[in-house]
């Protein structure tokens, strides 16, 4: 889960490489790369915020249902009431004779 929490600084931190090449290739002034990647560094940290909390959330939904899925399982088994009742009845038996 904490690999996770990393997604949106690598996501942030690679667009603003990639911009940072492209203003140097392009030759844009040092004023100019500063706001250009300035508002990339935050654009795309934001959408890495929102796309990092859609993941973690349906995540969290896969592990809820594989638990309760296991939970039904164990609860309806097929002759579970039959062996709570043979051990009922093994146990009256034993309290009968004794």
């Amino acid at each position: 889960m904490k690999k996770s929490k990393l997604f949106a600084p690598f996501l942030m931190l690679l667009a603003g490489a990639v911009t940072s090449f492209m203003m140097y290739h392009f030759k844009y002034t040092m004023n100019q790369t500063l706001i250009i990647v300035s508002i990339v560094l935050f654009g795309f940290y934001l959408a890495g915020f929102f796309i990092q909390k859609k993941v973690t959330s349906f995540i969290d939904q896969i592990r809820e249902a594989e638990e309760n899925e296991g939970e039904v399982i164990e609860k309806e088994g097929p002759g579970a009431g039959e062996e709570e009742a043979v051990l009922e009845s093994t146990k009256k038996e034993a309290d009968d004779r004794a």
